[in-house]
């Protein structure tokens, strides 16, 4: 009798939290329906956000993966400016009829329900339910994942994904993984490598350190893990060595080099960041020749300038954690609205140390905590390599999000503790 009473309370509190996050993440979605087609309607697309909605257009209209640009000029001509999945993602949209951008940009609310449940899962696994539950509000509202959710950019299924893999990597930790949760975490962090490239770093900071955790079978489970992230990745790969004669995720670093490495980047007020002008004049309309004279005029200012990057490296990133010119890089930030881009540095300032605090809170449970950490890894060895801006930052944003909730789970339980511990020495 007690065992079925224990049975029902189990099974009533998972509902209260399933009904919760439910409500938190459908309000969430609405408030970023509310944000694109309201707050932030007239936001303009730059930058990446042109060639993501062009690009989209274009995958729908039969004429596959082809530079927005050049059609604009009556040329076809094949690119591989940006991994594949974020741009075809909005070319469904685009074949349903939502050619225009705010439809594209709306589609971010159905990613951003997708990580709410999933951060709201992940908090749960690490602090229980009313941690998820915070997780999820905190997520819900957090104007930097709100922004980012309702910008033209591969940032809000990035997210997701990140989200997704956290989340299975949490699972591998339990007894007695099977290959395949390895292989379905390897194949998550493919499909993130097929919406940004860095995403392959997962492999060594997330997968690998994950099964390497298991009692037995570690081998086979990185494999698996590896195997599933290549078999994903392989096509994209293959078509791009057919189309450049080269095997590459995306050209993007060609410009990532060269717009990162030059006087202007080094020196100045542009110091770790990234500057247009720093890029010379295309040359030719073959997008693997050009990359490729783009990515030796990157590396030969690097090679000339090694002493200089002491300095350049830390200044990248504090950049991209929003600890150097933090009112400035507000500009920066692509296809979002200002004032909800400065409400996010304000809100990060406040969630950070809160997350430090919940690292420090789990610190025994060291497994766990590594898998938190390794999005903390991943975005700073990217702009360690490449340069710093915040939302770079977004696969750490999730971490941050968890972490804090754990502490404010635990917030009340210290407070009586300490008021009781008071109360003793008085």
């Amino acid at each position: 009798m007690v065992a079925r009473r224990e049975r029902v309370g189990n099974l009533d509190s998972r509902r209260v939290f399933g009904g919760g996050l439910l409500a938190i993440a459908l309000g969430g979605a609405a408030l970023r329906l509310v944000y694109v087609l309201v707050l932030a309607r007239h936001v303009p697309d730059i930058g990446d956000a042109l060639v993501f909605h062009g690009q989209a257009d274009l995958i729908a209209n039969g004429h596959g993966f082809s530079d927005p640009f050049g059609f604009v000029y009556g040329r076809d001509i094949p690119s591989a400016s940006h991994p594949p999945l974020y741009p075809l993602a909005m070319s469904v949209v685009a074949l349903l009829g939502g050619t225009g951008e705010l439809p594209q940009r709306a589609c971010g609310a159905l990613f951003g329900f997708g990580t709410i449940v999933l951060i709201g899962l992940i908090a749960r696994r690490l602090g229980g339910p009313r941690a998820g539950l915070i997780a999820a509000g905190i997520a819900a509202v957090y104007p930097v994942l709100v922004a980012a959710d309702g910008a033209m950019m591969s940032e809000t299924l990035y997210g997701l994904l990140i989200a997704a893999a956290l989340l299975t990597a949490l699972r591998l930790l339990d007894r007695e993984p099977g290959p395949p949760l390895a292989a379905a975490l390897g194949a998550l962090i493919g499909l993130a490598t097929l919406t940004r490239a860095e995403a392959l770093l997962l492999l060594p900071l997330l997968a690998w350190p994950v099964a390497a955790r298991a009692q037995a079978r570690r081998l086979l489970l990185a494999g698996a893990s590896t195997v599933a992230c290549l078999l994903v990745i392989s096509p994209w790969v293959v078509r791009n060595a057919a189309t450049f004669h080269e095997f590459t995720l995306s050209h993007n670093d060609a410009t990532l080099l060269a717009g990162a490495n030059c006087h202007r980047t080094y020196h100045g007020i542009d110091l770790g960041g990234w500057n247009l002008y720093c890029i010379s004049k295309r040359a030719t309309p073959d997008e693997g020749k050009q990359s490729a004279r783009w990515r030796r005029e990157g590396l030969r200012y690097t090679g000339r300038h090694v002493g200089r990057l002491a300095v350049v490296i830390p200044v990248r990133v504090m950049r991209t954690w929003d600890f150097w010119q933090p009112k400035r890089q507000v500009m920066f930030a692509e296809s979002q609205a200002r004032w909800a881009t400065k409400d996010g540095v304000a809100a990060y300032y406040v969630l950070l140390p809160l997350a430090i605090a919940g690292g420090w809170m789990i610190r025994r449970r060291r497994p766990e905590l590594l898998v938190m950490l390794a999005p903390v890894a991943l975005v700073t060895i990217v702009s360690a390599i490449g340069y710093g801006v915040p939302r770079f930052r977004h696969p750490a944003d999730i971490s941050i999000v968890v972490l804090a909730a754990v502490t404010l789970d635990r917030a009340p339980g210290l407070l009586r503790r300490l008021r009781r511990d008071a109360e003793r020495t008085a």
